[in-house]
């Protein structure tokens, strides 16, 4: 179980101790409690207070297990039969819209279906930890990974109307979230998307997450005075890069290779420990002999892709022409492999065994810089560059990685080698490997003859969390000046690791104050300096904006909480259960899912409705801007605004040009959500009601947000399986049923309990009515499939097989998809269980199906079948075998020869005495041969 955690600073912690990257001055007591409490008002927290370690354990066992919210399931269940346990089904009605119960002040008690759980706010004497669940994915990873997997227009407007409700649950409590992007977007596997309370602007600033105001560290290598270390160590960006300025920095000699790298990792989403995504660097030499600017021995060709040099051109000309999708390149520049076979000295067994190979065995692994470069051919690690302890094994087995001959130890040779990244040699080079690892050259005809066309994914529309991100559609500038290593510390000679050994001509170069720009002619650094600025004017989208206004001066003002000090632990318990509500309708309920999508909405509804949008609270307006300009990147795909064209339009009020190539009715929301002034921004709760959300949106919502709730999979398909049978799903239409389909289903499987079994078979019987063919064989036919197929006995299973549901199947597929996805499935794990103890039921079951199908299916499909296990029996009679295994063939036998007995009574006799005979001449030609 991963969890994410913030911490909160105490103002009696350690000196010295440092918990974040900057804890601003506003962390004090009173500001600790008010936190605690935004916290506790927002969602509910199911630990609060100091706690050991075998406690956290059980939280986490508790969340694992899917118990936490069970009380909330068990309201809206008995919601069903006109009862509220306590208040938690009134709340939660009223989150996900039922108009009855929509002016129900909140608990507290209950969670927003898209606010993610808080697990506990857990106390130490130092901080305090918040436990969250890990989303495995962002808003962000789709736009730029999966765009496909929000796979229509009603998908993303369904998507957009639940971030929208989290934003009114937020704003109900006078709560803005202030920092709303695609980034703190967090996704479910089913792509259910969820807002932290972490990620509240004022929760993240007082927890100490700000950034420091003016700080623009260097980066360096592993100097303990460097102002810049925490860059590589924990790869610790700040979540909204500004390109452009790293960009000139970068360009003019102010900022390292490194850093710059380091930039552009952070850009294309790739993260610190998460070896599947890990950040990349290129190598630069190739460790035969020490790195020598004047020498071109031992330099890699960075023009070229690292799988480029290893595989050689001839052989990526052929896998592109010899195959059904031609590609150069079938794996990422860095594999999860390759960065946990760089790290191998620094990783647990059980992670190599996992992600290497199952059998763990050192002396695989390579021995050298060396050999690791030569076996690879993936692309370099920043740990290379940053991180001496790489080579130190914490195995006894496995031998540290050995060092090249020409250093005498770690720390030198990553002075060394860092000081190559940063040579001139590289720095001339090194905008050809960005155009290959994160530039125009991973698509169209530049990606075909740099031999680096990349296998696309097989199933686009699958969500994914990295993949290759393609910053620039244009070639990267060259830099214009190189400045060494030990140029970016602090102090150029307080770096003795770096002044040592490891200093060159370049080095001398610089220390001796010759300005390589001295060594350009004017015209051409204007050229180049000319080229530098279109090229960041043409990628400004590396620069968006999601907020209108500066938030650095916010707060929570409009939050009324009591100052009661907390209990050292306090535990929240389930409500306790009420009377019978007598004015809760279960029929009004339902009459909330009728939805009729078939009127067109018209353009001048929207207007209407866009006249009628005003806000009342300026931080809760900038909130509702950050929707807008998400909303208008999921249909562009790219960013609405950057600092450019925000400063525009905040000066003249005129829209950015890309407003004209969304869909007229996108087209109408965006703008009323970015209106520059605030007051004419609609209210969360008047977006819900726009008319760009259609009726089927708001049913599927109430219907699905109740499985999101942490309770166990048998109550939620209980619930679920009575609003179907009741007739939620008819009454939302086709396409919402399909929609809902996928959330629903998987509840139901083969390890279902007899209790549940009569909902699940209840749920797929409804959804069965709904769908449509294809809908059905796409995703009623593999959950069936999954369940025949599991080789332990089930209720469920032998209930599938009942005449009602097999005749339902079998009028929606029609017989011949039938015969070929089903059959197999129903008659053959039937006869394959003759003989092994099968209860009267199944053979019944075989006899029911065949007569529901009739003679032809039973004369073609099952009496062959049922032929073939008896004749095998009597073979099988013939061969000396111990004593278990002549008592299975006489079972066998006998429930063959029952089976085809129950079937007499479906067959006409004169099929009946055709196959008697077959067996009767069997068993004469049996008996002769005695």
């Amino acid at each position: 179980m991963v969890v994410r955690h913030l911490w909160i600073l105490k103002n009696d912690s350690s000196p010295g101790v440092e918990y974040t990257k900057d804890f601003q001055s506003s962390s004090s007591s009173g500001n600790q409690q008010l936190i605690i409490n935004t916290i506790t008002k927002l969602t509910p927290v199911y630990y609060l207070g100091r706690v050991s370690t075998s406690e956290i354990r059980e939280l986490i066992a508790s969340y694992i297990n899917l118990s936490i919210e069970q009380n909330v399931i068990s309201s809206l269940n008995m919601l069903c039969g006109n009862k509220v346990s306590g208040s938690a089904g009134l709340d939660f009605l009223s989150f996900v819209g039922f108009s009855a119960y929509d002016d129900i002040h909140p608990s507290g008690l209950v969670r927003h279906p898209n606010i993610l759980p808080v697990l506990g706010v857990i106390e130490s004497s130092d901080c305090w930890y918040m436990l969250q669940q890990k989303a495995p994915y962002t808003l962000e990873n789709i736009m730029h990974y999966s765009p496909e997997a929000l796979c229509s227009d009603w998908h993303i407007r369904f998507f957009i109307y639940q971030i929208i409700s989290a934003m009114a649950h937020l704003h109900d409590f006078g709560v803005h979230h202030g920092n709303l992007k695609p980034s703190t977007v967090l996704m479910s596997d089913s792509l259910w998307p969820y807002l932290s309370i972490s990620d509240i602007w004022h929760v993240k600033q007082n927890c100490g997450f700000g950034e420091p105001e003016g700080s623009t560290p260097n980066s360096c290598c592993v100097a303990e005075d460097c102002s810049s270390r925490s860059i590589y160590a924990s790869f610790n960006l700040p979540s909204s890069l500004d390109w452009s300025s790293h960009f000139k920095r970068w360009w003019a000699g102010e900022l390292s290779n490194y850093e710059y790298l380091l930039v552009l990792n952070k850009l294309a989403g790739r993260r610190w420990g998460d070896p599947a995504f890990h950040p990349v660097m290129p190598w630069v030499i190739d460790f035969t002999v020490r790195p020598d600017e004047n020498s071109d021995i031992g330099w890699r060709d960075l023009t070229k892709s690292k799988w480029r040099l290893a595989k050689g051109d001839e052989q990526l000309d052929f896998t592109y022409s010899s195959s059904d999708v031609p590609h150069h390149v079938s794996d990422e520049c860095l594999s999860e492999l390759a960065v946990c076979s760089y790290k191998a000295r620094r990783l647990s067994k059980t992670i190599l065994r996992s992600a290497v190979r199952s059998v763990y065995e050192p002396n695989e692994y390579p021995s050298s810089m060396q050999r690791l470069y030569q076996w690879t051919p993936d692309e370099c690690i920043p740990d290379f560059y940053s991180d001496p302890w790489i080579f130190v094994s914490l195995h006894s087995e496995m031998s540290d990685l050995v060092l090249p001959s020409w250093v005498t130890s770690s720390e030198e040779f990553i002075c060394l080698h860092r000081n190559a990244l940063e040579s001139d040699r590289v720095s001339q080079q090194l905008h050809h490997w960005i155009d290959i690892t994160f530039g125009y050259k991973l698509a169209g005809e530049a990606s075909i003859e740099a031999k680096n066309v990349m296998l696309p994914p097989n199933d686009p529309s699958r969500p994914k969390s990295i993949g290759r991100r393609q910053l620039f559609t244009k070639p990267h500038p060259k830099r214009s000046i190189s400045t060494p290593h030990s140029a970016y510390h602090n102090k150029v000679q307080s770096c003795a690791r770096c002044q040592g050994k490891g200093s060159d001509s370049t080095t001398d170069v610089m220390l001796n104050g010759c300005n390589p720009r001295n060594m350009l002619s004017q015209v051409d650094y204007l050229e180049e300096f000319e080229q530098a600025t279109l090229f960041m004017e043409l990628e400004h989208h590396l620069n968006p904006i999601y907020s209108y206004a500066d938030t650095s001066a916010s707060y929570c003002s409009s939050v009324k909480y009591s100052n009661s000090e907390f209990s050292d632990q306090e535990i929240l318990q389930p409500d306790s259960v009420l009377s019978v509500v007598p004015d809760f309708d279960f029929g009004s309920y339902l009459e909330c899912f009728e939805s009729d999508d078939s009127s067109p909405m018209g353009y001048q509804e929207l207007l209407r409705w866009k006249q009628m949008s005003y806000s009342v609270t300026e931080h809760h307006a900038n909130d509702i801007f950050s929707i807008g300009c998400m909303l208008a990147e999921i249909y562009l795909r790219r960013p609405l605004f950057d600092a450019l064209l925000l400063a525009a339009y905040k000066e003249t009020g005129m829209l950015p040009g890309a407003l004209h190539e969304l869909p007229v009715h996108v087209a109408v929301l965006v703008e009323s959500c970015i209106q520059r002034e605030w007051k004419r921004r609609p209210l969360s709760r008047q977006l819900l009601e726009s008319p760009y959300f259609p009726p089927s949106v708001r049913s599927a919502y109430m219907f699905l947000a109740p499985l999101q709730l942490l309770c166990t999979s048998g109550d939620r398909l209980k619930y679920v399986a009575k609003l179907a049978s009741e007739g939620a799903l008819k009454a939302m239409g086709k396409f919402a049923a399909e929609v809902c389909a996928p959330y629903c289903l998987p509840l139901v499987s083969s390890s279902l309990s007899d209790v549940d079994t009569e909902s699940g078979l209840s749920l797929l019987k409804e959804f069965l009515k709904c769908l449509s063919v294809q809908a059905t064989k796409e995703l009623i036919l593999p959950i069936i499939q999954n369940i025949l197929q599991a080789p332990e006995y089930s209720h469920l299973k032998v209930s599938l097989l009942q005449d009602s549901f097999v005749r339902e199947l079998w009028k929606k597929l029609g017989k011949q998809s039938y015969i070929e996805k089903v059959h197999p499935l129903t008659v053959l794990p039937l006869i394959h269980c003759f003989g092994k103890g099968l209860c009267a039921d199944g053979i019944e079951t075989l006899v029911r199906i065949g007569g529901l199908l009739g003679e032809s299916f039973i004369v073609k499909q099952i009496l062959p079948l049922l032929r073939n296990v008896i004749l095998l029996c009597i073979d099988s009679s013939k061969v000396i075998k111990p004593e278990p295994q002549h008592s299975w063939n006489s079972f066998a036998l006998i429930d063959g020869l029952s089976a085809m007995e129950g079937l007499v009574s479906v067959l006409p006799v004169k099929a009946v005495l055709r196959e008697l005979l077959k067996i009767s001449l069997y068993f004469m030609h049996y008996f002769g041969d005695y």
